[in-house]
């Protein structure tokens, strides 16, 4: 990163930023614009505005509005599992490790409404557009192979690759049919039980598959 150019770049109260804080806030105010404005109207110009960079700047981090989009994508994809599993606890039993897990991606997936909505907005630009389809097809499996390194961590490297694929597939269907229905429910506690049932259900699922292998 050429810290000559972009030691140029200031911010909306005109102190000088590092490249890497430059890139970082585009990043965060490219998500921001697309739950706002969606993508065909968060032009690179609205972005360098709302971001507090120059357009030269913005170029030379992202050559074009594809490159940053898909940038700004997986960086939320690794930072959302990255916080997760920073935050699980190490040395408790198979089944209080998924419990703690699915609490995580609740807060982070379903709880998260910029996330959800987000989300929403992803799915259905994704329709009307083959670079964001593409996009959310690479989007979904990021999100399911570190979903599965999450469900790895927990269970040990024994655990039976068809258990993780199978688990995973069985998340990301309450993940993604909870999320949708989050901004449209009042009882958020009711709403959250019923999301706790779903994921007590899938660790015993999951350990049960565990115990059977290791009985062998």
């Amino acid at each position: 990163m050429l810290i000559a150019t972009t030691s140029k770049a200031e911010d909306t109260a005109g102190s000088a930023v590092t490249g890497a804080d430059a890139r970082q806030r585009i990043l965060q105010t490219t998500m921001q614009c697309f739950r706002t404005y969606g993508y065909e109207k968060s032009s690179m110009k609205l972005i360098s505005a709302k971001a507090g960079v120059s357009q030269t700047l913005l170029h030379y981090h992202f050559e074009t509005k594809e490159n940053l989009f898909q940038a700004a994508i997986n960086d939320m994809a690794k930072t959302m599992f990255a916080t997760a599993s920073a935050h699980l606890s190490h040395g408790v039993s198979v089944r209080n490790g998924l419990t703690e897990a699915a609490g995580l991606l609740y807060a982070l997936f379903i709880d998260n409404l910029d996330a959800v909505t987000f989300m929403v907005e992803f799915a259905a630009a994704a329709n009307h557009n083959e670079f964001l389809r593409t996009a959310y097809i690479d989007y979904r499996d990021t999100q399911r192979r570190q979903l599965g390194e999450v469900l790895r961590t927990i269970a040990g490297d024994d655990a039976p690759q068809g258990l993780i694929d199978e688990s995973v597939h069985l998340f990301e269907i309450v993940l993604l049919g909870m999320s949708m229905q989050r901004p449209f429910v009042s009882d958020s506690s009711g709403f959250r039980s019923h999301f706790d049932a779903f994921a007590q259900m899938l660790a015993a699922r999951f350990t049960a598959g565990l115990d059977s292998r290791r009985c062998r």
